[in-house]
């Protein structure tokens, strides 16, 4: 058998980004109303009176569209900072846990070896 744990390397940027998925799901929504609005029952000037509405309305769509997702990184970014500063808070206090124990140990240390029993010699 071949080796099975094959991850796809997820640090590689595949040159497709936020834009190029804006612009395909721009496309994809003006075709697919393009489509609905050819195979719907109407005359031809009520379909070009469709159309022509649709077609006005396409930049403020896209406008919305593009503010919705600007809010949306922008949350997610948000979200990630905290989630970051959250993890650094806990490593800090992890850091200053296993300092403190181990200057606790380290005097503990200090202690036992300096004292001398009463059944030890020097």
């Amino acid at each position: 058998m071949g080796n099975c744990n094959y991850q796809p390397d997820r640090d590689s940027d595949s040159g497709f980004g936020l834009g190029a998925w804006l612009f395909g799901f721009f496309i994809g929504a003006i075709g697919g109303v393009t489509v609905g609005l050819l195979v719907a029952p109407k005359s031809g000037k009520e379909l070009r009176g469709d159309l022509k509405e649709n077609a006005r309305a396409i930049p403020e769509r896209a406008s919305e569209l593009m503010d919705d997702t600007l809010d949306l990184y922008a949350s997610g970014v948000n979200y990630a900072q905290l989630a970051v500063e959250d993890q650094t808070m806990r490593v800090k206090r992890a850091v200053a846990a296993g300092k403190l124990a181990a200057a606790k140990k380290r005097e503990e240390l200090d202690y036992s070896s300096s004292t001398v029993m009463p059944f030890q010699h020097n």
